[in-house]
């Protein structure tokens, strides 16, 4: 297994309750967003990940679009044999 490195992109995606697209989460986006870029990581939302609580409970296959799209984005990984990345 391979560990991310300076210049990947990390797919950020929404995979429990939607909480990342709440306003009252934004500072929290803002921090990790910044901690990723810290690292040299360039992070990439998924189209869904901040669409909030409501959206992905009544579309719970907008989150899995989300997660394949990314595992299947060869930007995401281009870097690396595997394709797991692990931050």
């Amino acid at each position: 297994m391979q560990y991310a490195r300076k210049g990947d992109k990390v797919a950020i995606v929404s995979l429990s309750s939607g909480i990342l697209g709440e306003e009252f989460c934004s500072h929290n986006i803002e921090i990790g967003v910044k901690r990723l870029k810290e690292y040299g990581l360039e992070p990439v939302f998924m189209p869904n990940a901040l669409k909030g609580i409501e959206y992905l409970k009544a579309y719970p296959e907008a989150r899995a679009k989300d997660l394949k799209d990314a595992f299947s984005d060869i930007s995401f990984h281009k870097s690396m044999e595997a394709k797991t990345v692990i931050i």
